[in-house]
């Protein structure tokens, strides 16, 4: 009996957790990332902050060309080129360093529907790169 209040507190814990997060959303609708409950978002942009403006993410799809994860691997190295890559696969970009403005950056792509590519970059003051990580993981495709 214990052991089922233990489980059923952790698992609306969890719930509490999940329910609490807000979903950002691309200008396209077809990316989405999940943010902390109190982040302000800006649902025309794609774009959240914390509520001390210190952690920042946007969530982009590019409309121009025709991106593969690929050209997406060979072209993110060359914008951000203080950052170092991760992760790379046919599923999965990702990269972490520093953005053009100095700030330390998480920046992660995927593959959505249609062959579009979903982008997240997370910039930070405060926290750290694995708090970050843990925003920019949650992208996903529609």
């Amino acid at each position: 009996m214990r052991k089922m209040v233990v489980l059923l507190s952790l698992l609306s814990l969890n719930a509490i957790a999940f329910a609490a997060d807000q979903a950002v959303v691309n200008h396209d609708g077809n990316c989405v990332v999940s943010v902390p409950a109190g982040w302000t978002l800006d649902g025309t942009l794609g774009l959240a902050n914390s509520p001390d403006k210190k952690v920042s993410v946007v969530v982009s799809s590019p409309r121009h060309g025709n991106p593969t994860m690929e050209s997406i691997a060979q072209m993110a190295p060359m914008m951000y080129p203080d950052d170092k890559i991760t992760k790379q696969s046919g599923s999965e970009f990702e990269m972490e360093g520093k953005a053009g403005n100095g700030k330390p950056n998480v920046y992660r792509a995927v593959p959505a529907a249609g062959g579009k590519i979903c982008i997240a970059e997370v910039q930070y003051q405060s926290g750290t790169a694995a708090d970050a990580r843990a925003i920019a993981q949650t992208l996903k495709g529609k």
